[in-house]
């Protein structure tokens, strides 16, 4: 997704797709955000909280795969929509004009240079999100008062989705995000 500047208290989100950021903007901060920055920190961030959410790759990745045939109309198979994820010659940055430039803007690994995860004070896990949130809410001093899950998409367990060489692909794809976010590589 992008960067964003978070109003009252004022912070920063490194907002990775499927990882309840789109939550966190809208309920938690109540919509009190502003500035979205592409690829960069800007300059005048520097200073502020920032963090991130995180998720396990693959139950990302299938979160993904689920939203855009639950949500916006991809009817390809969970291989076509890795062929899309996997190209690194479809521009995945903020242009996305077409659908394959979207798909790849939702699924770049999370430690992609782009997200600028490395600018982060501190990352949350989506895995225990309910937790989590109640942990970003005290740290930065806002009242709690229960949090509605934004662009939730239905779908089962990442194992049940990927198998064989898929699996295999995406592993070797999200490397960088299984060693360095601490998530076993299957």
């Amino acid at each position: 997704m992008a960067n964003f500047r978070l109003h009252n208290p004022d912070c920063v989100i490194i907002h990775i797709h499927k990882t309840g950021g789109t939550t966190i903007r809208r309920h938690l901060w109540d919509g009190r955000f502003s500035g979205r920055s592409f690829g960069e920190m800007r300059p005048e961030w520097r200073n502020l909280y920032k963090f991130a959410f995180v998720r396990h790759p693959l139950d990302r990745f299938v979160s993904a795969y689920s939203y855009f045939n639950q949500h916006r109309g991809f009817k390809g198979t969970i291989e076509d929509f890795a062929a899309i994820t996997m190209n690194v010659t479809i521009d995945h940055t903020g242009t996305r004009r077409t659908k394959p430039e979207i798909i790849r803007h939702h699924t770049i690994q999370q430690t992609h240079r782009f997200y600028c995860l490395t600018e982060a004070d501190d990352l949350y896990r989506f895995e225990n999100y309910d937790a989590e949130i109640a942990r970003l809410a005290n740290k930065v001093g806002l009242a709690l008062d229960g949090v509605p899950h934004a662009n939730r998409s239905e779908h089962s367990t990442w194992e049940q989705h990927i198998t064989g060489p898929l699996l295999d692909q995406l592993c070797a794809f999200y490397a960088r995000d299984f060693a360095d976010l601490g998530y076993p590589s299957p």
